[in-house]
């Protein structure tokens, strides 16, 4: 590398801005990046994040990860094919792990490298929830992992705040409780937006963001930003007003768009909900207009949006024709266009839509019609506030131009929803991935959006017969779509494919499909193609005359909560060998993270943390069908076979390891973490329903039975082989309370927490899992990573 300048054109192409320039060299990072749309905003960040990664001086001050945050689904596939590219071009594909998380089965485990460099691109749904230790479609014995990952050496982007919701205020909160708790590494927040107010970022916990880039003398002096900056927008109310009525208001609109059109040039058309610009695009259609027409908005399938994407195209080579879209275009997507009609929308959306007409300057005659409203009719500004309907109005009809030198300075105070924040209580609770007595989870969905936002994750499939067939894979995010499930058509929907019986969910415990008892936002339904409501062209109508076709896709086995299947690595492997693979695993990681770790805790843990495996139930599995030697050695880890528990279902060796290092004064630190390698023993020591009972009245959980007897094992600790003495487990410590001078679990467990707090605890639970996956992947044809029930 010579300078960045050089580095920034080889990966985009490019000559950079002055700005990009400062936000990738300046000490410290900043945390508002504040400039217009069609400045470059993702390649500043991309881009600037990886010379600093690069660069001896500031990679220390760097985070490792980068969690680049959007509030929908098209911004998340666009953000990740511009990184591919960029990527590429800077020769590190195999260097910087990148992934997407936008909802469905991911099949690359990105948490399976934490000293590895990472970009990972995803909606604010998959990745605030996973910050907050709740991470939506996926395991929850996986949630810590997550957890730890997206709150210690990363730095956070959050792109088009004004469109964020209730996520903003959790964003600054979760820096504020980073910077509060302590994580490792550098943890850092970047805000992203040319029309964020600082205010909408103070929380309890969160200070005033420091550091601040924007453009500058020596950005307005370059050709390039100072004809966009000047671009000229003339703005005009159209003469259609929409009354409420869609009779009234389609055919009008329809013809007003078509006049104003210029074939061969791009018009944009923005309403403001989904099933009027399937009703505007159809208007259109029945014109007969000699141009291309395209419908965008976010209610189709990721596969069919990729198709729409590639259509819509980028830059200079935006689709020719009239393109009729939702709020889905108005950020992020790379178009321009000529004219652009645009229904009446809060100030800060408007800004952001005026952004896709005339991007780059250079047209001269560049039109923008704003559709007024009847703000008298109850409802119409759904789902906008009438007074910020009322407040854009006021300043439109003072306007004649809306390029950025005329919107240049113009603030209008958006009516502040009242949404969630959490507190330190809340944090501490979300901590405990245990559920609750009546089998609940704490709802984190008001944290992350909006009460009235809600989606339901629809996946058509087709197969015969009533249930769907056990063997289905995985539902994947190429083929979800989400629908509000609180929108007339959704509802509507809704209603009948369960009157139908035509609708499924997946049972994370034991995989089956059930039909659901309940609807809720967050949560993924399959549907049989039969019941109808999409069309590849429109997106969801929730029409049962529009029938659905399955999109083909690989199979990818379903992530489950649980299951007693013991997963075989091809070879037999004792106990003394695989402990010491994991210690040495685990000190690997702990030497490439340069951290400030305990490494020999971590490391003793790794010796310890599968000791429990020595119970005669689980060595029972393991030869169970075994020949000699096998049959009669051990204690093993590892088996050449699968096996299955079936004398005490969910049988856990990992509570029995914690217990007998209790008893062995091994410390708390040491024995909480070997009980949470596999996130199914952590802050409480539980039962479970239906688990198979003691005889007697002995204390009993997740298949352990007090007083069960455990042989003498070999294990190395350090550089030494050490006996660890036949004993009887003691599950007294479940008891809540002290107890002959003991404290319970949950005691210890909570002033772990309080000693190193949620994020750096969830990371040395996270070490010592990940060091379990490596080894056992060595001896292994199977992908481990990800997790296994042994």
């Amino acid at each position: 590398m010579n300078t960045f300048s050089d580095y920034f054109q080889r990966v985009t192409k490019c000559q950079p801005f002055p700005f990009q320039i400062r936000f990738a060299t300046d000490l410290p990072l900043a945390e508002l990046l504040n400039v217009p749309t069609a400045s470059g905003k993702t390649a500043t960040v991309v881009v600037g994040w990886l010379w600093r990664r690069r660069d001896q001086q500031m990679k220390s001050q760097t985070p490792r990860r980068l969690i680049y945050c959007l509030p929908m689904r098209t911004l998340v596939e666009q953000t990740y094919n511009d990184a591919k590219t960029w990527l590429a071009n800077a020769g590190l594909a195999d260097e910087v792990g990148l992934h997407m998380l936008m909802g469905g089965a991911v099949s690359d485990r990105w948490d399976a490298d934490p000293e590895k460099d990472c970009i990972l691109i995803g909606t604010q749904d998959q990745l605030v929830s996973r910050a907050l230790n709740r991470g939506y479609s996926m395991s929850r014995y996986r949630w810590p992992i997550h957890f730890a990952l997206l709150n210690n050496d990363c730095l956070w982007v959050f792109d088009e705040t004004q469109l964020m919701g209730a996520s903003l205020k959790t964003s600054a909160q979760l820096q504020g409780f980073r910077e509060k708790f302590g994580s490792f590494g550098a943890v850092r927040s970047l805000w992203v937006s040319a029309t964020l107010d600082d205010e909408n970022l103070a929380t309890v916990d969160f200070r005033t963001p420091q550091g601040r880039i924007e453009l500058a003398d020596d950005d307005l002096a370059n050709k390039i930003l100072q004809q966009r900056v000047s671009a000229r927008k003339s703005l005009a109310q159209a003469t259609t007003v929409f009354n409420g009525s869609e009779k009234d208001y389609l055919k009008p609109i329809a013809q007003e768009i078509a006049s104003a059109h210029q074939s061969g040039t791009t018009t944009i058309v923005i309403c403001n909900r989904v099933a009027r610009a399937q009703e505007v695009y159809r208007s259109l259609q029945k014109l007969k207009l000699d141009d291309n027409l395209l419908l965008v908005h976010g209610r189709f399938r990721s596969a069919d949006r990729n198709v729409i994407n590639q259509n819509v195209g980028k830059g200079e080579k935006t689709f020719k024709g009239i393109i009729v879209a939702t709020q889905a275009i108005e950020a992020g997507l790379d178009i321009t266009s000529r004219v652009m009609f645009t229904e009446l929308a809060p100030w800060s959306s408007m800004v952001q839509r005026f952004g896709r007409c005339n991007r780059y300057g250079g047209i001269e005659d560049a039109q923008v019609y704003w559709i007024d409203f009847d703000l008298e009719k109850k409802g119409i500004a759904s789902p906008y506030q009438v007074e910020d309907l009322k407040n854009a109005r006021e300043q439109l009809q003072q306007m004649r131009d809306v390029g950025p030198a005329s919107l240049k300075g113009l603030e209008i105070k958006l009516t502040e929803a009242e949404t969630l924040i959490p507190r330190r209580s809340d944090l501490m609770q979300l901590f405990d991935t245990s559920v609750d007595l009546a089998g609940h989870d704490i709802d984190v969905s008001p944290f992350i959006r909006d009460s009235d936002e809600t989606d339901v994750a629809v996946v058509w499939r087709q197969w015969e017969g009533e249930k769907p067939p056990e063997n289905f894979g995985e539902l994947q995010r190429d083929e979800i779509c989400r629908v509000g499930l609180y929108s007339k058509l959704g509802k509507d929907f809704f209603d009948q494919v369960r009157k139908d019986r035509l609708a499924w969910v997946r049972d994370r415990l034991t995989g089956e499909w059930m039909r659901p008892t309940a609807l809720y936002a967050g949560m993924t339904l399959l549907v049989n193609c039969e019941a109808g409501g999409y069309d590849s062209n429109l997106g969801f109508t929730g029409n049962t005359a529009d029938k659905a076709e399955a999109v083909e896709l690989p199979v990818i086995e379903p992530d489950l909560n649980d299951g007693d299947r013991l997963t075989q690595v091809g070879r037999f492997i004792s106990l003394k060998q695989h402990g010491n693979d994991v210690a040495t695993e685990v000190a690997k990681i702990c030497q490439a993270l340069s951290l400030d770790l305990p490494t020999e805790l971590l490391v003793r843990a790794g010796s310890w943390h599968d000791y429990g495996k020595a119970h005669p139930v689980f060595q029972q599995v393991l030869i169970q069908n075994a020949m000699e030697p096998y049959k009669s050695g051990g204690p093993w880890a590892k088996s050449d076979h699968y096996g299955r528990m079936t004398e005490r279902p969910g049988f856990r060796h990992e509570l029995v390891s914690a217990l007998v290092a209790l008893g062995q004064g091994e410390p708390f630190d040491l024995v909480y973490l070997v009980a949470a390698h596999h996130g199914k023993v952590r802050m409480m020591i539980q039962p479970r329903e239906h688990e198979k009972e003691p005889p007697d009245d002995r204390l009993y959980a997740l298949g352990v039975w007090d007083k069960d007897e455990i042989p003498a094992v070999d294990v190395i600790l350090g550089d030494e082989v050490q006996t660890i003495p036949a004993q009887l487990i003691d599950l007294g410590c479940m008891q809540l309370g002290t107890l002959a001078g003991k404290r319970s679990w949950a005691e210890q467990s909570l002033d772990l927490l309080e000693k190193y707090g949620p994020f750096k605890l969830a990371f040395l639970e996270s070490v010592i899992r990940i060091g379990d996956w490596r080894a056992s992947q060595k001896y292994s044809q199977q992908d481990l990573l990800g997790g296994t029930d042994a």
